[in-house]
């Protein structure tokens, strides 16, 4: 029988989704999407946030399971629920079937498109500029110099404002490095990279904007725009490192703002330098 009352949609985690469609459950995936009917269900179970989908099976066989997680607590269990009192009655004594025959699956991608879109991922974390590792490198350096001065002062107290000046410092020139390159990339990537049409995309979970390179692969890369047209550039032979381009006028915007953070953080730096300058001349 199929569903009468409301049944949640359940969300998972990677873009996973589990929802009823009349007679039938269906569990999109990032790969596939799978079409339970409720003949093939043995039963649906809640456990906190995870809901499993247990098929039926001959006797002396282990049943074919489905799982979601990271769903909402509320939901799965209403979910299950409902599921569970919409499943057919079976007659005391029949012999199951082996519900995994029941299940039709449609394949959406291949597994190396999976792979490889995995891999963009990865990059995109790290695209030009937004590196964390400078900063920990410029927080460690103020570290070391604030125990440098503290020995050679013989006093704690100016290694600790060396420490504590520094460590703003650190945090103020990171995004002013990291945005004057990221400017510079998308001011020179346009001109020398190649540049191709964009469009925004709804991708697991957050807008992305997807791109075509010239062997005809599909790339995502995080943001969102609303140009006409959206255009993005890539350096030539990796098409996965795009910038989203942009006028010029935002760029000399932005580079603007960039300057000036940067001239605080060499003020800032300025102050260490002062402040360290004594410990060493004693």
């Amino acid at each position: 029988m199929s569903i009468t009352p409301p049944v949640p949609v359940l969300q998972g985690e990677r873009g996973t989704e589990l929802r009823a469609d009349g007679a039938d459950l269906l569990l999109h995936r990032r790969e596939d999407e799978l079409r339970v009917p409720f003949a093939a269900i043995a039963r649906v179970r809640a456990e906190r946030r995870d809901v499993t989908i247990e098929l039926t099976a001959p006797a002396g066989v282990e049943p074919v399971t489905y799982r979601i997680k990271d769903v909402s607590a509320a939901a799965a269990t209403l979910f299950a629920e409902v599921v569970n009192a919409a499943l057919p009655e079976r007659a005391e004594g029949e012999e199951a079937i082996d519900g995994s025959t029941l299940v039709v699956t449609r394949i959406l991608r291949s597994a190396a498109d999976i792979d490889e879109e995995e891999d963009e991922d990865d990059e995109d974390r790290t695209l030009f500029g937004t590196q964390t590792w400078v900063r920990h490198i410029l927080c460690a350096v103020a570290a070391v110099l604030a125990v440098v001065v503290g020995v050679a002062d013989q006093s704690w107290s100016r290694g600790i404002a060396t420490l504590l000046l520094g460590q703003a410092t650190a945090v103020v020139a990171h995004p002013a490095l990291a945005g004057i390159a990221a400017t510079w990339v998308s001011w020179y990537l346009p001109r020398y990279g190649v540049t191709v049409d964009a469009r925004n995309v709804y991708r697991n979970g957050s807008t992305k904007l997807a791109y075509t390179d010239t062997d005809g692969v599909t790339h995502h890369i995080r943001g969102s725009s609303t140009q006409t047209p959206v255009r993005v550039s890539y350096p030539a032979g990796k098409p996965q490192k795009a910038v989203l381009c942009v006028p010029w006028k935002m760029l000399r915007s932005d580079l603007t703002m960039f300057l000036v953070i940067a001239a605080v953080a060499a003020l800032l730096g300025y102050g260490v330098f002062e402040l360290a300058l004594p410990a060493f001349g004693s």
